[in-house]
């Protein structure tokens, strides 16, 4: 019996990466919502950063300016105002993994190995993303220092501590007249659960993606247990469309996929690399030092949910993003 091993898969790293970035993206409700959508420009400069580079800045334009006297038709010419620019800095993401045969030989034995091995790789990826985001948003929204600290209904301390449709209401009203960019919610398990026993879960079935979607009060519903939870006090995020950038890329000497063999230990090896962007629009990077481990040139998601490393560059009402910290009855 022929037995499938990652070295007799004969991977070709080029299109083992692509395959499985592209089936991560396929995968990502981030993605699918529209809460993180790419950004060619960004994905130029990432490709193009010299081997070692660690950031790189993302051009933004800012919002016109709505107070100037607006300009009556008449015989004089038209002022003309200008549509200004600014940067914004963006940290670039390393993460990499290494499997080997062991770990992987429940799959190895299938029809196609191959593909179960990138929907395998992927689903991985997947949840790593998902954490990169929550890390994210843990930094920007701390009550305290957090950039978008403004952006946090807490009523955990209060006779009406729970979810509910009051309490929602009153955090997407945070966001004032831009209340309708939010889309999408990110909660704990058990506060979904709550919210079923409440019967204000809907659900729709998405016949392009094959699978059910829930709806809370019109929100896409994304269920993780990574949500923050101290002492039964939740957190629950409201996001809107384009609220992260989303890039992959090669800057110069990266190299996104190898195998290797270790002939003594007969095991075979697939490592799996990714460099990408996943950055909140309208925030800067702040931190171009050293990170907690002081090791690591690129942050780690300890980094990323530190408030202090980010810095809001435009008003808040343009970060589609909110938090509801509630406890669940």
């Amino acid at each position: 019996m022929a037995v499938t091993t990652i070295a007799s898969m004969a991977i070709v790293p080029e299109k083992f990466t692509a395959y499985t970035i592209e089936r991560t993206t396929e995968k990502s409700a981030m993605v699918h919502s529209g809460v993180a959508t790419p950004d060619e420009r960004v994905a130029t400069i990432l490709n193009n950063t010299p081997e070692g580079g660690r950031f790189v800045t993302m051009p933004f334009f800012k919002p016109l300016d709505s107070n100037v006297e607006d300009d009556v038709f008449g015989e004089d010419d038209v002022e003309v105002e200008d549509i200004a620019s600014d940067d914004a800095l963006a940290t670039i993401l390393m993460r990499q993994k290494a499997w080997g045969n062991t770990d992987l030989s429940h799959v190895l034995s299938g029809a196609d190995p191959m593909g179960a091995v990138v929907n395998l790789v992927a689903d991985w990826w997947l949840a790593r993303e998902q954490r990169i985001f929550l890390a994210i948003l843990k930094g920007l929204l701390d009550p305290t220092n957090g950039a978008l600290k403004d952006h946090v209904n807490d009523v955990s301390a209060g006779s009406a501590s729970g979810i509910n449709v009051d309490n929602t209401l009153d955090t997407k009203q945070l966001m004032g007249d831009a209340y309708a960019s939010l889309g999408i919610v990110f909660m704990h398990s058990a506060t979904f659960t709550q919210l079923q026993k409440q019967q204000q879960i809907t659900t729709e079935y998405d016949s392009d993606l094959k699978i059910n979607i829930d709806y809370y009060l019109g929100y896409r519903v994304v269920v993780d247990d990574g949500m923050p939870v101290n002492s039964g006090v939740y957190d629950t995020y409201f996001m809107g469309a384009g609220a992260f950038a989303r890039v992959d890329g090669s800057p110069a000497g990266f190299v996104g996929t190898e195998t290797d063999r270790d002939s003594i230990g007969a095991k075979n090896y697939l490592i799996n690399r990714r460099a990408m962007i996943i950055h909140p629009r309208g925030l800067s990077w702040e931190n171009k030092g050293s990170y907690t481990d002081a090791s690591h040139k690129y942050p780690a998601n300890v980094d990323l949910s530190t408030p202090a490393n980010w810095k809001l560059v435009v008003d808040a009402k343009k970060v589609p993003i909110v938090s509801l910290r509630h406890k669940l009855g």
